[in-house]
């Protein structure tokens, strides 16, 4: 029902072009401890509409087999900047449609509002006392692709036997529920909680229960420098040196913003070779640390100047 996968798919057959079809549709992806991961386009070998909504409806069931309390504690769904107008996937939209999906079962879903952090949705898990976290986002992988990680009620990744039981519940739960594809549902449902605001706030809170050393933090005038290539971390990351009382670190201008083209860099990940521009900048500014993080913000780089 997605009118951009149901294009390309109805061009390929128009063209009979049976090995790209065959890429399409001969295999679906494997669902294992890190979730789900592949580029976005169309059939089941790729992340879409119809396989977010197979996957949670699988998944959903799997926690209703697990948690008598499901109905009563939910889930945490959280989502990443990433976008791919061929195929009109993102990460939002996956979202939405994870969300709807448990709505639908009578299951609470806290969905944040906007953009956050890939470490928002665990904390979410633990601090609410939720049965689940979903996040949608392929972390430090090229634009094209996109992920869905899930966590446990202990705010983990989680383990086996829980991946094997999870795509069990996928094959078993492949056509989509009535009203599967409606995410605009959700928005008028009492089930739906938005935790953005809270979250923001009480994370900050927390994490300065590891601040040891306030007063030296004040009076440093140690310069950091931080990218966070084209992800989500920009804002985040100001808010947790404000929180330890460090004076905020300078950001790359061109690499500050979320955007899904991740124009600047070949690979959206800090592990890949030197950040030419934060070392630009870093020389610039008399920058001693740089921070980098991945597009989700779960992945630190660092690097420091030597004497």
């Amino acid at each position: 029902q997605n009118p951009k996968t149901s294009a390309i798919v109805k061009q390929l057959l128009a063209e009979g072009n049976a090995a790209e079809l065959q890429k399409y549709f001969g295999s679906r992806m494997e669902f294992g401890t890190a979730g789900l991961r592949a580029a976005m386009g169309a059939g089941i070998s790729h992340m879409n509409d119809l396989t977010i909504i197979q996957t949670t409806q699988g998944f959903c069931r799997y926690l209703e087999k697990n948690f008598s309390d499901l109905k009563k504690r939910g889930v945490v769904i959280g989502f990443d900047a990433r976008a791919h107008l061929t195929s009109g996937g993102s990460s939002k939209r996956f979202a939405r449609l994870a969300a709807n999906t448990f709505i639908s079962q009578g299951v609470p879903v806290y969905l944040f509002s906007d953009i956050t952090p890939t470490p928002f949705v665990p904390y979410t898990v633990t601090h609410l006392k939720l049965c689940a976290g979903i996040m949608v986002t392929a972390s430090h992988n090229p634009k094209q692709d996109n992920g869905y990680k899930v966590y446990w009620e202990n705010g983990a990744q989680i383990i086996s036997p829980h991946d094997k039981g999870i795509a069990q519940a996928i094959e078993e739960n492949q056509e989509p529920w009535p009203q599967a594809w409606n995410d605009k549902l959700i928005d008028s449902s009492l089930l739906l909680h938005d935790p953005y605001a809270t979250v923001n706030k009480e994370y900050f809170k927390d994490i300065q229960k590891q601040c040891f050393h306030r007063n030296i933090n004040k009076a440093t005038n140690l310069k950091f420098v931080h990218t966070s290539v084209h992800g989500v971390g920009h804002k985040f990351v100001q808010l947790a040196f404000k929180a330890f009382d460090l004076s905020p670190p300078f950001a790359v201008p061109e690499q500050k913003d979320p955007d899904p083209e991740f124009p600047t860099v070949k690979y959206p990940n800090p592990e890949e070779g030197k950040g030419t521009l934060s070392f630009a900048l870093a020389e610039k500014d008399g920058a001693k640390i740089i921070l980098a993080n991945d597009p989700d913000a779960d992945r630190l780089a660092v690097a420091e100047k030597q004497e």
